[in-house]
């Protein structure tokens, strides 16, 4: 096999790719350092907001729990970002002075095939039949080019082959997607959304299976190849099919290109030297591939160096940006729910707060009622006994007073905590999350995202009737017994006045009874309030109250972080878009600075890039030039009125623009262009009204 020729434009690009490659390492890593830098401020910022937030419960520590176990889910999830991101920048590195060709498709699809007959390989590693040839990433040089061969996906049990290849990926200037045609199989199309994510130039390689080693089928190939290999019908069938995986995925059909080739024909053109080798070098249209390779770097090579660092840059901020924007997604929607359930709360504390001295009054004059009631007859009975005192304690402790106001004070005390109980399983079902009134607390997850549950409220509340010490720190009531001691005045009862005498004596005794009874009933129910006060509004509602008001702080303390480091990585995505945009101008134009300086960037690598300027800009040359070089259309809007830019960017297909409200715009078209406006999975209208930082709402006229 010939190899493609060194001519003069392809080794001047290489050259200028590797200068290229030097300055845009050093830029991605001071945007890394810079990320790093981000990050390690917000993991302060949250370690104030929850150092703050526990200093007034040190006792319990419940919000250093939950929001420490958050902030460590944060730390944990960015380090494995900085793992894979640090991991690739190294990779990168070693290959500064390499162009990289990565061969990618499913497994059998012919890459090791290709990348030995490109190489002039001796065909060892090249499969038989069976699965999964290549398992380890495989390096080869042609033509100044680095070819890497990856383990093809779609293999029984292959993910962990499938993730080798995509770390490739990033690495990768330019993708061989390598087809069979044998079928195009459905997980081709999670393959292209992967490739489309990194916005990777394809060429994408039809490899025509039929089996050349047979000398019948070498005879009947080498006669008639477009007859017996390169049929235009099947060749058009796999292409329509491609089409129609690669629009799915994103990437627009209509760049889709296929190069049909024969990777078995062109290895065994390299075992022969005579002529039937030449034959079979020509009908395997392997040059085909080499010229688009050439071509491309030619052409290409110098961009696709500068989107090789900087897109990929941009991929691994896009994914610490998504974990911030998700880690403060759920936070303001547990913010949300905790707020109204704060409102709840502390309606019922109100409620709970003005009910319960009346309940525990009420009790207490149960409790004594039928005392009060037998004071007559009890006066009538012992107004002449001399043990009256002793009697009366017996008399009294026959009516268990006592343990009957204790019964109401505990079911008061039960009452509350089972409308805690509630509570909490309400919180529960409508966030599925559970926050521990005490230290002791797992740390479960609550979402599909291995975020885990924020501590708080509830599992230890079960433990919290046992712990209101009725009988071991306070009793409300046991000094009763003692407290009625009614003693009796010892009348001399003459005989000729005694039941006169008698009678007053019975009357005066029962009403200095039934007012020290009164005062008994008073001081107990003010002795109650007092122990409702201290062991259960004090001790267990207001806590509960204000642990949920912290909460709510903390929260809001860590979504104002969570905010404040995103639009600071919006920032830094911002200057990466804005540098990549300037150094596509300048190899195309050799001209520094010759755009304008960009208010705002909104990008969507491989679909679209909208950059809106304030100066004057009139260069649709170049702009057409960049959307040709960058495989996306790059579309330049002026700072103007709110209607007019989004009128600018529907030029064509809207009707009217209106402003409702401030930020608010409705966008009139007619029906047939409504999916022109939106856009395929909703991506053209996200990126103008990201532009325009508005709301739109489309109305069909």
């Amino acid at each position: 096999m010939k190899e493609a020729v060194d001519d003069t434009p392809y080794l001047i690009s290489l050259q200028s790719c590797n200068r290229i490659a030097r300055e845009e390492y050093i830029a991605v890593q001071g945007y890394f350092e810079r990320c790093d830098t981000i990050i390690e401020a917000l993991s302060k910022k949250l370690q104030d907001v929850i150092g703050r937030g526990c200093q007034a419960l040190s006792e319990d520590k419940m919000l250093e729990d939950g929001l420490t176990g958050m902030l460590q889910d944060l730390e944990r999830d960015y380090g494995k970002l900085l793992s894979k991101r640090n991991a690739n920048l190294a990779k990168q590195k070693r290959s500064l002075d390499c162009f990289n060709v990565m061969l990618f498709g499913r497994t059998m699809a012919g890459k090791s095939t290709i990348r030995e007959a490109i190489t002039r390989g001796d065909g060892q590693t090249i499969g038989k039949g069976a699965q999964r040839t290549t398992r380890d990433v495989k390096e080869y040089e042609w033509n100044n080019l680095r070819i890497i061969d990856t383990p093809g996906f779609g293999a029984y049990n292959g993910q962990e082959d499938s993730q080798i290849a995509h770390e490739i990926l990033e690495q990768s200037d330019v993708v061989l997607f390598m087809l069979n045609s044998d079928s195009i199989q459905e997980s081709t199309f999670v393959e292209l959304e992967q490739v489309h994510k990194l916005n990777k130039p394809l060429i994408f390689v039809l490899n025509m299976k039929k089996d050349l080693e047979n000398d019948g089928n070498r005879r009947r190939a080498l006669r008639n190849p477009e007859k017996y290999i390169f049929k235009e019908e099947d060749i058009q069938g796999h292409t329509d099919r491609l089409k129609k995986l690669a629009g799915r995925a994103g990437i627009n059909p209509s760049t889709v290109r296929i190069i049909p080739i024969h990777a078995q024909a062109a290895f065994l053109a390299t075992t022969d030297s005579g002529e039937e080798g030449s034959q079979l070098h020509d009908l395997s249209r392997i040059d085909d591939v080499l010229n688009a390779l050439i071509g491309e770097v030619e052409g290409n090579g110098p961009i696709r160096r500068v989107q090789t660092f900087l897109d990929s840059s941009l991929h691994h901020v896009d994914k610490q940006s998504l974990l911030v924007l998700s880690q403060r997604d759920r936070l303001t929607k547990l913010l949300q729910q905790y707020e109204s359930s704060f409102t709840r709360i502390s309606q019922w504390r109100t409620k709970t707060l003005r009910d319960a001295p009346r309940l525990l009054s009420k009790e207490v004059d149960v409790a004594f009622k039928p005392l009060v009631d037998s004071v007559a007859d009890f006066v009538d009975d012992h107004i002449e006994d001399e043990s009256v005192a002793v009697a009366w304690e017996h008399h009294y402790r026959s009516f268990k007073i006592t343990k009957k106001v204790e019964r109401s004070a505990q079911a008061l005390a039960e009452q509350v905590v089972e409308e805690l109980q509630d509570f909490n399983r309400e919180m529960n079902e409508g966030l599925d999350i559970t926050l521990s009134f005490e230290v002791a607390h797992n740390g479960r997850n609550f979402s599909e995202s291995d975020f885990k549950r924020i501590n708080g409220w509830g599992s230890a509340i079960a433990g919290a009737v046992s712990a209101i010490a009725f009988f071991n720190s306070w009793n409300p009531v046991g000094w009763v017994a003692v407290g009625i001691g009614i003693v009796f005045t010892i009348f001399s009862f003459f005989s000729d006045s005694r039941a006169k005498k008698l009678k007053e004596a019975k009357s005066k005794q029962r009403q200095a009874l039934l007012e020290d009874i009164e005062k008994s009933k008073r001081k107990i129910k003010a002795n109650l309030e007092g122990w409702f006060d201290t062991s259960l509004h004090r001790a267990i509602i207001l806590p509960t109250v204000h642990n949920l008001s912290l909460l709510c702080q903390a929260l809001n303390g860590s979504i104002s972080g969570l905010d404040s480091t995103d639009s600071q990585l919006d920032t830094l995505r911002h200057e990466v878009n804005f540098r990549l945009l300037n150094r596509v101008a300048y190899i195309i134009t050799r001209q520094h600075f010759i755009l304008p300086k960009a208010l705002k960037i909104v990008r969507l690598p491989g679909y679209a890039c909208y950059f809106m300027i304030s100066n004057y800009f009139r260069n649709s040359e170049l702009l057409r030039a960049m959307s040709k070089a960058m495989r996306e259309k790059v579309v330049v809007v002026y700072d103007t009125d709110l209607d007019k830019k989004i009128s600018h960017l529907y030029r064509g297909l809207v009707e009217k623009v209106e402003l409702s409200e401030q930020d608010k715009v409705s966008v009139f078209a007619q029906k047939q262009n409504i999916s022109k406006i939106i856009g395929k999975d909703h991506r053209r209208i996200k990126m103008v009204a990201a532009l325009c930082s508005c709301e739109i709402t489309l109305v069909t006229i």
